[in-house]
């Protein structure tokens, strides 16, 4: 296979501590596939802790001509769906695209060790690779016991509705190839809580050639206060059926 680009898009708030040690972490593990190229975007909302700074600071100190740090710099905080939709919309409009772009939490709660998993399913041909909590090997040790039903009987919903090809609508660790993404109508994806990555996989799978999941652990962050708040979960009851409801009128 040719050497692959991969962009990891990481949206970011107030993520100082967090950044530091992630794409330290990514550093370090990238260093062990030769025949990779990968940039990470951190796509920021105007952090004002410095965390855009500090991602650039990152570049000099761990750059190189196989692995780059960039900054996309939001005026506005806007949610993480817009966070990223200006993150792919960006990746399709460079002159050297990427071949595969990871969508990743920056709060530590998606483990960077995966990214190993990742490649392989990309040399398997996948085009949609999902990180689940609910396969064998998944899991969301740290939550509540009431989180938890919420998230699987939320996720269960999600399958009855949008097809079962998927497991997990509502995790935001997911790969995408970069001609999948152009088949994604990114202007009609809701942008609003969860509802951003239920709509993008929804749409995904309907062009996907081959999808791939990847049994993850969920951790929740390390460091500084979730931005999530607690009864988005519940919301994606009216969320789903909307999103269904909007592809049976368009399609």
């Amino acid at each position: 296979m040719k050497n692959l680009n991969i962009a990891v898009l990481i949206p970011t708030f107030n993520e100082v501590l967090n950044i530091d040690i992630l794409l330290r972490a990514l550093h370090k593990i990238h260093s062990t596939f030769t025949e990779i190229c990968l940039t990470v975007y951190a796509v920021d909302d105007s952090s004002p802790d410095g965390t855009a700074d500090a991602a650039t600071q990152l570049n000099h100190e761990l750059g190189n001509q196989h692995f780059q740090v960039r900054v996309i710099r939001r005026v506005n905080k806007e949610g993480l769906g817009k966070a990223y939709l200006e993150g792919f919309k960006t990746m399709l409009s460079l002159s050297t695209q990427p071949d595969y772009v990871l969508q990743m939490d920056a709060d530590l709660s998606h483990k960077p060790e995966y990214f190993s998993q990742f490649v392989r399913a990309i040399h398997s041909d996948a085009d949609l690779i999902v990180g689940t909590r609910y396969l064998p090997g998944g899991s969301c040790s740290n939550w509540s016991w009431y989180r938890k039903l919420l998230s699987r009987v939320g996720n269960t919903y999600a399958r009855l509705l949008l097809g079962r090809e998927i497991t997990d609508y509502t995790g935001g660790f997911n790969m995408y190839g970069i001609e999948l993404l152009k088949k994604i109508n990114l202007d009609t994806l809701d942008t609003d809580g969860y509802g951003f990555q239920i709509d993008l996989k929804y749409q995904a799978k309907q062009h996907s050639k081959k999808i791939v999941e990847i049994p993850i652990q969920f951790l929740d962050r390390q460091y500084g206060q979730s931005k999530m708040p607690f009864n988005t979960i519940s919301q994606n009851f009216s969320l789903v059926l909307r999103i269904k409801i909007k592809h049976l009128i368009s399609g």
